[in-house]
């Protein structure tokens, strides 16, 4: 595996619609982006929510690989929660994220050690000025 890249670049086109733009990244389709309130279009916040639990992914994943973890089944959710702050406004209070990784029932707590370390790994947490909280689930099948 190669090193990933160091620099991001993504470039943002308003659509002249109320707050709806479009992300343009080279390679991977148009990402119609908008404001919470906007249903056709991903918020910020979303997106937020979304790179930390795919991050977690990620790293769960890479880390069963290296270990000779046979992944079953990986699938999570995740939510994000807001709180309003007198003369600031809104941040994150938290983001929890609820992955469920299915594997051998011999390979439990493997499954539990490779969570847990994918979680003090995972770039996206560690960046973040909010908790970035896990409820894990291993199941056997």
């Amino acid at each position: 595996m190669s090193d990933i890249p160091l620099h991001y670049r993504t470039a943002y086109q308003w659509t002249g619609e109320s707050a709806a733009g479009d992300i343009h990244i080279d390679g991977p389709a148009v990402l119609p982006v908008g404001t919470p309130h906007d249903a056709e279009r991903y918020s910020p916040e979303h997106l937020l929510v979304v790179a930390a639990e795919t991050c977690l992914a990620n790293y769960v994943l890479l880390i069963a690989e290296m270990s000779k973890l046979d992944v079953k089944d990986y699938r999570s959710t995740a939510e994000g929660e807001l709180i309003k702050e007198d003369k600031v406004g809104y941040r994150f209070k938290r983001i929890l994220l609820r992955p469920e990784l299915t594997v051998e029932a011999s390979n439990e707590s493997q499954a539990q050690r490779i969570l847990k370390k994918a979680h003090d790994l995972c770039l996206i947490a560690r960046s973040l000025n909010c908790p970035v909280d896990m409820e894990p689930v291993v199941k056997t099948g």
